[in-house]
């Protein structure tokens, strides 16, 4: 697994044990004078021999997250598509779905309880969002995709750019569980202040934590408090501005083994 230094945007790339290519979202400039998908993300696969990705998950249709995906669909093979229910109509969505539709490529939507099979021992269970329990406020982060990646005993939170709203009814739904601890968490929102409440992350427990971040980025992110708060927990912390690409390894009895930590 790699999480891809893409600047200020998220990035996962997944080699499976049965040689499956999974993409978690794909950066994507805030501005229009880089464009992330052609000058970083289609090089960085093709090095590593992949012209053809089995599954691309998408957390939401913010562009630092799917400007990147664009690309991606347009420029490589791409097998099915996972994208969340979508609850607000977006500029980004409208380019997805005329891609897909040009394509033929196939999507699969999903919402809180279902579950992606990837292969023997892999798959994804979807904790987040409900179509019951919709979030008005700053609907595009707060219903993002939030997915639990199993293999064996390693597990992984993926959690888009949810903020606390969306994080206190995760709280409610799953504190008497274990379905939000994991080993790995991807913090969401970059780090924002708005989100990675303490309730929340003692309920994940992560032993490592990954942050997207650009350097010296205009959001202030990561912010402090929850860097603290990580620490607090007792996380290896992972980030793309001060560690550049992070590669972790798992094998099969789960034994976690990373590149780089501050």
């Amino acid at each position: 697994m790699y999480f891809v230094d893409v600047g200020q945007g998220d990035c996962t790339f997944i080699i499976t044990p049965q040689n499956k290519k999974i993409l978690i979202d794909g950066g994507g400039s805030l501005t229009d004078d880089f464009d992330v998908g052609k000058k970083t993300l289609i090089p960085y696969l093709l090095d590593r021999g992949c012209n053809l990705l089995d599954y691309v998950i998408i957390s939401h249709l913010d562009t630092d997250h799917v400007g990147g995906i664009i690309t991606v669909l347009e420029e490589l093979k791409v097998g099915n598509v996972i994208i969340s229910k979508q609850f607000e109509d977006s500029e980004n969505y409208h380019k997805f779905l005329d891609i897909v539709k040009e394509k033929n490529i196939k999507v699969n939507v999903v919402e809180a309880g279902t579950r992606i099979n990837i292969e023997e021992n892999l798959y994804f269970d979807v904790l987040w969002p409900n179509s019951k329990q919709v979030i008005s406020k700053n609907s595009i982060n707060n219903n993002a995709l939030v997915c639990k990646l199993i293999y064996k005993n390693f597990t992984m939170l993926f959690t888009g750019d949810i903020e606390k709203e969306s994080e206190n009814i995760l709280i409610s739904q799953y504190s008497n569980t274990d379905k939000l601890r994991s080993n790995v968490l991807k913090v969401a929102h970059h780090g924002s202040k708005t989100s990675s409440t303490q309730n929340f992350l003692d309920l994940v427990k992560p032993k490592i934590a990954l942050i997207g971040v650009g350097e010296n980025n205009n959001f202030g992110h990561p912010n402090q408090e929850v860097i603290k708060r990580l620490k607090n927990c007792g996380t290896k912390i992972f980030r793309t501005d001060k560690n550049g690409e992070i590669s972790i390894k798992v094998n099969s009895k789960g034994i976690i083994k990373t590149n780089k930590v501050i």
